[in-house]
């Protein structure tokens, strides 16, 4: 998860770093003291969540809230302040923040709603992110997973689709309809907060769930109201990625659109493991011919 830090105080931030470092999974991508480089330095990042100050010198947390959103950025923001008192936290609330902690004496509360929002560790994950990067490492046919991508836009009648590898630290986009994405941190994606869950995962409507509702790509681009995913789970049940179905309205599947998604998870399925297998032939012959 990538965060921007604007903080007046260069103690404080050197704490809240200290602080974040203790997770790899957090990752400071930034830093401001001031309004002017707070809304530079986060238009730059594009991050996933921003923690806040309100009194910067120069210049006001407030605004550069109402800058960035009005950028179009859909981070998080969760604010850390000494003024904690209703109205200012009502003026926040304005412009969709995340969380209101004091600086003070909540700085574990604040640190516990970030670890929240990371997608959650299984016993299997070892296994799991060994078994995508043995498929990373071998050629993908991508115009395949394009054309399941396709279809899965078609029939759902969904705006994007996409099916994609998650490993321990990016979503792996190989297949795509209607999105431009090739990659991202997987911690910033769906796909990772329900790659154990199915056969498939439906999110209605984004805004009225609270994994989602303040999600980056909920409140910015692409602005998902509607998501349904299905797990790609390989023959030895290592959970190695998804096919999702996204669109910018809500909207409900019905249950002949939920068959078809995990008949066209099984197509993908089939090419990953045909690829696999594919590899392991041709390693197999390389390494015969090595004996001679």
């Amino acid at each position: 998860m990538n965060l921007v830090l604007v903080e007046s105080s260069t103690t404080i931030r050197s704490q809240l770093i200290s602080l974040l470092a203790q997770d790899k999974r957090l990752r400071v991508v930034g830093e401001a003291a001031d309004e002017a480089s707070a809304i530079q330095v986060i238009a730059q990042t594009q991050p996933d969540v921003v923690l806040m100050d309100l009194a910067l010198q120069p210049g006001s947390g407030l605004r550069v809230l109402r800058a960035v959103r009005q950028l179009g950025c859909g981070a998080r923001v969760v604010v850390l302040s000494n003024s904690y008192y209703d109205e200012m936290r009502r003026a926040c609330m304005e412009y969709r923040i995340s969380g209101f902690f004091d600086k003070s004496t909540q700085m574990g509360e604040a640190l516990a709603l970030l670890r929240s929002w990371l997608p959650p560790v299984f016993a299997d994950e070892a296994q799991r992110v060994a078994a995508v990067q043995q498929l990373e490492a071998r050629p993908l046919a991508f115009p395949a997973f394009d054309e399941l991508a396709d279809l899965a836009r078609d029939i759902s009648g969904s705006g994007m689709a996409a099916i994609s590898l998650i490993n321990a630290d990016t979503q792996r986009f190989i297949g795509t309809s209607g999105l431009a994405f090739e990659a991202m941190p997987s911690s910033r994606g769906f796909c990772a907060q329900v790659l154990h869950q199915g056969p498939v995962v439906e999110v209605p409507d984004t805004w009225h769930d609270a994994r989602f509702a303040d999600h980056p790509l909920v409140q910015g681009a692409p602005y998902i109201r509607f998501y349904a995913a299905v797990p790609l789970a390989l023959a030895g049940g290592e959970r190695v990625g998804t096919l999702c179905v996204l669109d910018r309205l809500p909207r409900r599947l019905r249950e002949r659109q939920r068959e078809a998604l995990v008949t066209l998870s099984r197509c993908a399925i089939n090419e990953l493991e045909a690829g696999r297998r594919h590899s392991e032939r041709l390693d197999q012959a390389v390494s015969a011919a090595m004996t001679f």
